[in-house]
């Protein structure tokens, strides 16, 4: 059974909202570091955090991804709103151009984390990997259902 593109957008919108959680929790953790997510030299948030690509002049790169998934969760909710577009583009495809772009930093900074850091952040991952469910789910979304009132409006032309 496929999933239907309001099926989709409350998906994304759930993502969103846990991307949005685990950004948040990865911008405090920038300043209140903890040991409970080193796992193994290989997994070691710590020493994803004290690396140079953590920020960028000062401020936490998880930033980045709290007003991202933000945008994101804002975004999958409009259409329920009736609103549609926002500015020249629809919403879907601002969610796929953000989606897009999220995938984008979440895997420049995983293969960081790989060959540059040698140490892999479990929660960046989480991060990364919920960016990739909303990819997915946005890449594959059906065409918006015309209202009655474009409906209509075509009939009578």
């Amino acid at each position: 059974m496929a999933l239907g593109r309001g099926d989709r957008l409350l998906l994304i919108g759930v993502l969103a909202a846990a991307g949005t959680f685990v950004a948040l929790y990865l911008t405090w953790y920038y300043y209140n570091p903890s040991p409970w997510c080193t796992f193994s030299p290989g997994w070691d948030c710590k020493k994803v955090r004290d690396s140079i690509f953590s920020n960028v002049a000062g401020i936490p790169t998880a930033t980045v991804g709290v007003a991202g998934f933000l945008l994101m969760l804002a975004l999958a909710v409009l259409p329920f709103r009736g609103v549609g577009r926002v500015g020249p583009w629809t919403t879907d495809r601002w969610l796929l151009t953000f989606a897009v772009l999220g995938a984008l930093i979440g895997l420049g900074l995983t293969v960081v984390e790989i060959f540059v850091i040698e140490s892999i952040c479990i929660l960046c991952l989480a991060g990364f990997l919920l960016d990739l469910g909303i990819l997915g789910l946005a890449v594959g979304m059906p065409a918006e259902e015309p209202s009655a009132d474009d409906q209509s409006a075509s009939r009578s032309e």
